[in-house]
């Protein structure tokens, strides 16, 4: 006797879901492999960046600042002069409190233009 179609129907569903899903959680797992240790370990520094003598590459790899924000952070030096506090870096757009408070332990302003 055979099975019901509608049975065997629903049994291929089944299994091609189940391919499936394997298939992508195998997929979402080796990207996680590969992008995570290049992805973080670039971005961790024994020493905080110098906003003030850092390119926009640099800049970039900072936790939470982008390839944009890095050039404002870079064309904000430029047009205003050096910051004198990481306070004055809330000055560039897209630098608000979160983002300073995200910051404060990665980046310093460097002795010759700290205020005094």
């Amino acid at each position: 006797m055979k099975p019901h179609p509608a049975r065997r129907l629903r049994e291929r569903v089944r299994s091609a879901t189940s391919i499936a899903l394997a298939a992508v959680l195998a997929m979402l797992a080796a990207h996680a492999a590969v992008r995570a240790p290049g992805a973080e370990a670039h971005r961790i520094r024994p020493d905080p960046v110098d906003v003030n003598a850092a390119g926009p590459d640099e800049l970039a790899l900072l936790p939470r600042v982008g390839p944009s924000l890095a050039a404002a952070i870079v064309a904000d030096r430029g047009a205003r002069g050096p910051f004198r506090s990481l306070d004055d870096l809330d000055r560039v757009r897209g630098i608000g409190p979160a983002t300073l408070d995200g910051l404060r332990p990665h980046v310093t302003v460097g002795r010759a233009y700290a205020a005094r």
